[in-house]
């Protein structure tokens, strides 16, 4: 009893977010390969967004010179942690925005739960966090605090009775049109907290500030929208914005229907874990339709807005769903089945922790970096490329291992002549008309056999010769797959 009350006490001190702070900058330092100081490799998606900062520091216009299909404003994220000072300064923010979640998902939880079970939870938020990772510095983790901060509003309402404030209200269309210039999917968890706000305001016939609060949000999201469309038809006019829009939103949708390669499993653990913790909701929430309607319809918007993609980082959205089950778990009706579901759960979550436990420990502990040796040839092969031409270099599959080995050596050539969604086929745009003059990139660098194209292969063999190959292979840990294979070469256009 002593012990909780210690703890107890430790929570409900004002220095207890200095503790979260502590906590997630230990956790992102040790987790966030893409950004920390302890690794070496900056693979993953996260090399691709910041190739895309590094092009707003260096006065080129998004989707127009360099193309990815995210937000813009995940780009200015990285510009601004660059134009501080590189990695460090990202990681500094990942740990900012980390503790300000932390905090919001503990204050959402003490209006149910207090004490002990407090610091449980953000212990279990860490570890899911873990498990859906990937490396780091992803539009999910970014979305998080402004994802959160709505559905922490929405429970001091039932529980106070406190109405939500006009400032507020203007700040949740704010954080929608922050998520939405970010990945608009990630604002699902949400949009069902928030539309139920509305009905409940509708069912007490309060008319008049059900339209003024929808007003308010409305422009929360304006300012957003209007600051984002500012910026890019100062850069190109009209055709900045339309080509913003279509990166930021149109080609979303395009890349809607996907299919994700891996295998079975993936898909099972990850519906496996949705269905887990909607099971813990509804066996532990049945009464409280309040909190069951709005946390089933999120559930409900995230599926239907991630399309037929089930990429792990994608659950690092739901975590604040999955906080609402935890808080709502009641042992002494349900002790059982609360205990059985967690158990289960341990299946998918195990299968998600191979990837950053074995590359945590392969890195760190082992020291068996296998990208150390391929860095450092391609940096002694690039230093040989005029510094004029290296923002030239065309990244022909997207690879963010290729991203990742340019690091902030140059920019990696993609634009919209030079894209299409997930590959690009290079005969194809070269033979013909195209609304802006197509120019055979000089350099390329092609990562492993993802998406060849034999098109491809025999216009890049006829036209461009070798200078050098790079193996990058992350199958290790007494056998034990938790990356894959690839082999990144470099051409140069025959003159």
């Amino acid at each position: 009893m002593k012990e909780q009350s210690r703890i107890a006490n430790i929570i409900n001190s004002k220095y207890y977010p200095l503790l979260l702070f502590a906590l997630s900058f230990v956790f992102v330092v040790l987790f966030s390969r893409s950004t920390s100081f302890l690794y070496v490799y900056e693979g993953f998606d996260a090399a691709i967004f910041k190739q895309m900062g590094l092009a707003v520091l260096k006065g080129k216009t998004l989707y127009i010179d360099y193309f990815d299909n995210k937000g813009c404003l995940l780009y200015f994220i990285q510009a601004f942690g660059l134009w501080l000072g590189g990695n460090l300064y990202i990681l500094l923010m990942q740990t900012l925005s980390l503790t300000v979640t932390l905090v919001i998902w503990d204050k959402t939880i003490a209006f149910y739960r207090d004490g002990c079970f407090r610091f449980i939870c953000t212990g279990i938020a860490l570890f899911l966090l873990l498990c859906f990772y990937d490396g780091g510095d992803l539009s999910e983790e970014w979305c998080l605090p402004f994802a959160s901060y709505p559905i922490y509003l929405y429970f001091r309402y039932l529980k106070t009775n406190k109405e939500i404030r006009k400032i507020e209200m203007l700040i949740i269309g704010i954080c929608f049109g922050i998520i939405a210039f970010i990945r608009i999917n990630n604002a699902s968890v949400f949009l069902g907290f928030l539309a139920y706000l509305f009905f409940i305001l509708l069912q007490k016939k309060e008319y008049k500030k059900f339209v003024f609060d929808s007003l308010l949000v409305i422009l929360g999201i304006a300012i957003i929208t209007s600051l984002c469309i500012l910026y890019f038809y100062l850069k190109a006019s009209t055709y900045g914005v339309e080509e913003m829009l279509y990166g930021t939103f149109l080609s979303y949708f395009e890349y809607f229907d996907y299919k994700d390669p891996r295998p079975t499993y993936y898909y099972v653990s990850y519906f496996l874990f949705l269905a887990i913790c909607i099971s813990l909701l509804c066996f532990n929430a049945s009464n409280h339709k309040e909190i069951l309607i709005p946390t089933l319809l999120s559930y409900a918007l995230f599926v239907f807005s991630s399309g037929t993609r089930c990429f792990i980082h994608y659950l690092i959205s739901v975590i604040p769903l999955a906080m609402v089950c935890l808080m709502m778990m009641d042992f002494e009706k349900h002790k059982k089945i609360n205990l059985i579901l967690i158990l289960f759960s341990l299946l998918p979550l195990s299968s998600y922790l191979i990837r950053p436990i074995g590359f945590f420990i392969n890195d760190l502990v082992l020291n068996k970096e296998p990208f150390k040796t391929s860095y450092s040839k391609f940096h002694s092969c690039i230093q040989e490329i005029p510094e004029t031409e290296r923002d030239s270099i065309y990244n022909y599959n997207l690879s963010g291992i290729g991203a990742g080995m340019m690091q902030h050596e140059g920019l990696l050539q993609c634009n919209r002549v030079l894209y299409s969604p997930l590959a690009f086929h290079l005969p194809t745009l070269h033979n013909e008309e195209v609304s802006k003059p197509f120019i055979m990139p000089k350099w390329i660098l092609l990562s492993g056999d993802k998406l060849l194209y034999q098109d491809d292969v025999s216009f890049i063999l006829e036209n461009y010769d070798l200078i050098d190959h790079f193996n990058h292979n992350t199958q290790y840990i007494d056998g034990l797959n938790i990356g894959e294979m690839s082999t990144v070469c470099f051409y140069c256009r025959k003159d």
